[in-house]
């Protein structure tokens, strides 16, 4: 900032402040707006959720679940089928979550390992 000598130069330095302070105000402003925005919990879900998707580690756990899930479900039908009493019912949901367990678990296994095959190779090959 240069010296001030006479009432000129000052009325111009008030001038260049205000104009100077006008400028930082409307930023703070703005960004005090952006930070609110953020802080929706609508806004931090949809973020958060658009991350976890972008993940390929995400998207190969859900694939795992998923093949896990379909196996269980195939393997209760195949057992069970249409009509059956409670305790065949009871002894096919249990068979569906132990082999929907253990291809889920066994997918995560045989992921970290650096054996490559099919699932059907995989399956049948114990």
């Amino acid at each position: 900032m240069k010296k001030i000598h006479n009432s000129e130069d000052l009325k111009n330095a008030i001038i260049e402040l205000e104009r100077k302070r006008n400028v930082e105000e409307a930023a703070i402003k703005y960004e005090f707006r952006q930070t609110c925005e953020t802080l929706k919990p609508a806004n931090i879900l949809k973020n958060t959720v658009s991350e976890v998707a972008a993940s390929p580690k995400f998207r190969h756990n859900i694939l795992n679940i998923a093949i896990g899930l379909g196996a269980g479900y195939l393997s209760k039908k195949a057992m069970v089928g249409r009509s059956a009493g409670l305790l065949k019912r009871t002894l096919g949901t249990a068979l569906q979550f132990g082999v929907a367990s253990l291809v889920a678990k066994r997918e995560s296994l045989e992921s970290e390992s650096p054996k490559k095959g099919g699932l059907f190779k995989r399956i049948f090959s114990r």
